[in-house]
């Protein structure tokens, strides 16, 4: 078996918590930190659904979304 799919995710940290101070927790859990929005309370990075859901269990964290894309339907043209 191959390793588990790699996702980006938008973790939304509780409004009591600072979301520097909880940083090195989300890393511990596997995600790795790409960009931290910290004016938002989000902080974007890569993982696993494993990790996900380690993180979604953290008191810290509000919610953990896997980011979505939307393209365009391909026209004929």
């Amino acid at each position: 078996m191959g390793e588990p799919a790699v996702r980006i995710y938008i973790v939304t940290i509780s409004a009591s918590y600072q979301v520097d101070g909880v940083l090195g927790e989300l890393e511990s859990c596997g995600l790795h930190i790409k960009q931290v929005l910290a004016a938002l309370g989000q902080v974007i990075g890569e993982g696993s659904e494993q990790a996900a859901e380690q993180l979604r269990g953290l008191e810290a964290v509000e919610s953990v979304d896997s980011q979505q894309r939307y393209r365009a339907i391909d026209s004929d043209s």
